[in-house]
């Protein structure tokens, strides 16, 4: 994956200032997908908890994913932005270690 890419941003939360709330879908534990997130210049590994199905057809995926610190921390980010990218689809399994 390119080193030029830029990082993933992170989606600020939902408010009733935004109009109507996404549509959430949550994965069960057994069957998340998995996605690439760059941050800090490098792509992580990311595990997929739930999917947001916003208004306007746009489409956000909240992660767990380790940031360095080696604990995951919960991340939303918009689909269709460079530093995002599929990993794996639902019940595909996780990728095995790089």
């Amino acid at each position: 994956m390119s080193d030029e890419t830029p990082d993933a941003v992170e989606q600020r939360p939902w408010t009733e200032a935004d109009g109507p709330e996404p549509d959430v879908h949550v994965y069960p534990h057994e069957s998340k997908p998995g996605l690439y997130i760059k941050s800090n210049g490098k792509w992580l590994r990311a595990v997929v908890d739930a999917r947001h199905i916003h208004p306007d057809r746009g489409v956000s995926y909240q992660c767990s994913v380790s940031l360095g610190t080696g604990a995951n921390v919960g991340r939303t980010y918009r689909w269709g932005q460079p530093g995002v990218r599929y990993a794996y689809g639902p019940n595909q399994g996780r990728l095995p270690d790089d």
